[in-house]
């Protein structure tokens, strides 16, 4: 079915749609997006995850390490999804706190939202805002032109802060119904600050979303900034999160050496493999930007190849290798990092281009 079918079989007005999280302000009228109408993508539903939007289990804080527990807060990954015929709606979001300063980070990247149209892997940036949460209320609003027609609106909530409250405002006369299922289904990620979005301009540009929007699949995003240590508890969480469609094990650089790589790495996925039987996992390393890799960089990857290697060897036909080697064109390789650590929106890309071949297959395979 397409999306116009489904959209005129399945439609509501707004002004008569009967919701417990609908309101009226002024010419829009707004219904919150735990209404049940929307998609939530990426996270628990937050209904489902004690009231918040959290990347992990929100009722299990206490089994996390501290910097994951605040992270998992950070809604990299997660979108709201909604089908409807408005030319234009009003967003209105209300942040934890716009108060992470980074300064090798645009704020759009940290605490920003951006917007798209479209279905499937059809897909197009609205660009035409910037909510850059620099007024004096709680909450930043901004009015996105959507165009005529039916189409899907998705945002992508902010990579690096909290959100309490999602609104999208409609004006008189549209009409709003559940968008279609994602083909794609669910893809993991997990990993570093490089995984969580650090340095895309926007959260669209990480590589996770690019793919995902590739792929017409949801972003369930476990990357942790500064932590991402192959903690079990993470591990776990994995383990018992139902409708996985893949895994990409984006994960070394936040190991402090590689003896401790070592030791965390293959048991890592060994608890996520042993609840998925099935499931397609990617092993990737992590970005460099030098023409030749330090020692450092090569022994990280090794481990992340011998842990590779000894999955085969235990039989798994579902994992696939990465080699960050390939990320990026030899020729200024530079230009894809903001501080030779992070990619920027260059290097986002191309780290999605370089990966989205073994994902595809991986997702062919089930």
């Amino acid at each position: 079915m397409s999306l116009i079918q489904h959209f005129n079989a399945t439609k509501q007005s707004v002004s008569a749609y009967q919701s417990a999280y609908k309101t009226v302000d002024g010419e829009y009228t707004f219904i919150d997006a735990l209404d049940p109408i929307y998609d939530i993508g990426g996270i628990k539903h937050p209904l489902q995850n004690g009231g918040e939007y959290y990347r992990l289990d929100a009722t299990k804080k206490h089994l996390y390490s501290c910097a994951n527990r605040y992270l998992a807060s950070n809604t990299s990954g997660a979108q709201v999804r909604i089908a409807t015929d408005a030319t234009k709606v009003k967003v209105r979001v209300t942040l934890r706190g716009a108060g992470n300063c980074m300064h090798h980070f645009t704020d759009r990247g940290v605490y920003g939202c951006d917007f798209y149209i479209g279905e499937g892997n059809n897909r197009s940036y609205v660009g035409n805002v910037m909510m850059t949460f620099a007024n004096s209320k709680d909450y930043n609003e901004e009015v996105i032109s959507l165009g005529e027609g039916v189409k899907e609106f998705y945002i992508n909530l902010p990579l690096y802060e909290g959100v309490k409250k999602v609104e999208i405002g409609y004006p008189e006369g549209a009409s709003i119904s559940a968008p279609l299922p994602r083909q794609g289904g669910t893809v993991a990620f997990y990993g570093s600050s490089i995984t969580q979005g650090g340095c895309a301009g926007r959260p669209g540009n990480m590589y996770s979303h690019i793919l995902c929007r590739q792929l017409d699949a949801n972003n369930m995003n476990l990357g942790f900034s500064g932590s991402a240590r192959g903690e079990q508890a993470v591990a776990m969480y994995l383990a018992s999160r139902e409708g996985l469609t893949a895994f990409v094990m984006d994960y070394d650089f936040n190991a402090l050496t590689p003896e401790e790589l070592a030791w965390t790495h293959f048991p890592f996925y060994q608890t996520v493999r042993n609840a998925h039987p099935d499931l397609p996992i990617i092993m990737v390393t992590h970005p460099y930007y030098t023409s030749v890799a330090t020692e450092r960089d090569r022994r990280k990857c090794n481990v992340v190849f011998e842990s590779y290697g000894k999955a085969l060897q235990n039989g798994d036909k579902k994992v696939w290798f990465v080699d960050s080697d390939k990320f990026f064109p030899e020729e200024m390789r530079d230009l894809c990092a903001v501080d030779f650590l992070h990619p920027n929106d260059l290097g986002n890309y191309f780290m999605a281009k370089a990966i989205y071949p073994s994902l595809k297959q991986a997702l062919e395979t089930k």
